[in-house]
């Protein structure tokens, strides 16, 4: 064996096994058994009792959205080992052609990133649409659609918005493909009409009142309607409105294959931004909602009808993201991926709202099935990569913006106290992070599911 692991409580999304050892070779899991003192290793780490869980992989990024792409593959990536992130997944956004770009995209993840990448397309033009099938081909599984965004509120990072018919129209090309459809649900329509209830207001309450659960709900079905029309599975990307749950229910009851995302800020965050210093940090889209909303959402993590959480960070600077003080007008989103896994374990396990299998199948293993990369990703059975976190479950630390290695300058979590901590992160047998400190690994990552 390259590496063996000693003395670690196994997580996995169905069991927790105690006392076991796990060996690696040329960046695989060789052997999962009980602790023994006969294997030989070039290198032995003790996990010390601490519950090791395969690595997370955060489907859902945008790289290059408001700094340069490559200084985010860069930079990035050691913030997603900094969390315990060992696969990132980034939204392609083109302009132009998708499929000719996708080598750029390989080479740069070879040449900079520190963990592995991997990819969903944006479909924004007729171009995008008719090169699905040949991006499938290449390994693509994931293609999004901006039902909302038709005007220009995002235009500045080159997102388009789409209506129905071409929703309905890349199902079709998805379904065709093998591929999944995925949405981002906020209706257009009705954002205008909420838009102009608030204008005259400066305030993040206001911006998030501006964009209400409803919008979501009615983009959510109508999106649900026409996969179920069209048959092909579909993803709705971070969901915050709990009856979003419902009318997926309904859908799934009539045998329709469809994934739910969440992320931790809607876990945590509601639309008055109760317990954050300086709530316009946190600004994003969809806007917060109701703290029944968050509610639910927790309830629908213990009845599993949440698939997958997922980040949907895109790094900036604050000042750049403050601009002149108009939430209006503010960059949205943040770095939120080192704090992705100690926020679960805080807000989820330790409050008894999840268990750590949940966290385990939540950020791992369905986000890899769903999307084309189990056995190889996900999971911790022999043969599949040697990606891992170790986790010290009792280690209490302050979030800290000066403690992530990321260009993003800011946090709204600053200063709170988390519960639960990766102290080691391993990417495909290399430990990228140790002690809270990610090791200079630029290029060691790889594309997943890519070719």
């Amino acid at each position: 064996m390259d590496t063996i692991i000693t003395n670690g409580k196994l997580v996995t999304p169905w069991e927790t096994i105690e006392g076991v050892a796990i060996g690696i070779k040329e960046g695989k899991i060789s052997f999962i058994q009980r602790d023994d003192t006969s294997s030989k290793a070039k290198k032995v780490i003790n996990a010390q009792g601490n519950y090791i869980f395969p690595g997370i992989v955060d489907c859902h990024n945008h790289f290059g959205a408001f700094l340069p792409y490559e200084d985010d593959v860069l930079n990035e990536t050691r913030a997603a080992a900094a969390g315990g992130v060992t696969t990132v997944f980034h939204v392609i956004l083109e302009q132009g052609s998708i499929y000719e770009r996708i080598p750029y995209y390989i080479e740069t993840t070879k040449r900079l990133a520190t963990v592995d990448m991997s990819f969903w397309a944006a479909c924004m033009t007729e171009q995008h649409l008719e090169e699905i099938g040949k991006c499938r081909e290449r390994g693509l599984k994931g293609f999004k659609f901006f039902m909302a965004y038709k005007g220009n509120e995002m235009e500045k990072v080159g997102i388009f918005g789409i209506d129905l018919s071409y929703l309905f129209r890349g199902m079709e090309k998805i379904k065709e493909a093998g591929g999944v459809a995925l949405v981002h649900a906020e209706n257009y329509e009705l954002l205008k009409v909420y838009r102009q209830k608030y204008s005259h207001r400066n305030d993040f309450q206001a911006f998030c009142r501006s964009r209400p659960p409803i919008c979501e709900e009615v983009d959510a079905d109508s999106a649900c309607r026409m996969a179920e029309e069209v048959g092909v599975p579909l993803y709705i990307v971070h969901v915050g409105a709990g009856r979003v749950l419902d009318i997926a229910n309904g859908f799934k009851d009539r045998g329709n294959e469809l994934y739910i995302e969440t992320s931790p800020r809607y876990l945590v965050i509601d639309h008055d931004g109760t317990g954050i210093k300086q709530p316009s940090l946190a600004l994003t889209t969809p806007g917060y909602k109701p703290a029944g909303d968050l509610q639910r959402l927790w309830e629908g993590i213990k009845k599993d009808e949440i698939d997958c959480i997922a980040t949907d960070s895109s790094a900036n600077h604050l000042k750049e993201k403050m601009g002149d003080g108009t939430v209006w007008k503010m960059q949205l989103s943040w770095q939120e991926m080192p704090t992705l896994l100690p926020m679960l374990l805080t807000e989820g396990f330790h409050k008894g709202c999840m268990t750590l299998n949940q966290i385990a199948k939540l950020t791992s293993y369905n986000p890899a099935k769903i999307f084309g990369l189990y056995p190889q990703k996900g999971n911790l059975q022999p043969g599949a990569d040697a990606d891992l976190i170790i986790v010290d479950l009792e280690k209490k630390q302050e979030v800290a913006i000066e403690l992530y290695p990321s260009s993003c300058d800011y946090t709204p979590y600053q200063g709170w106290e988390l519960k639960g901590w990766p102290i080691l992160t391993m990417v495909r047998g290399n430990v990228v992070m140790e002690d809270g400190k990610v090791k200079e690994a630029s290029g060691w990552g790889r594309v997943a599911g890519l070719k």
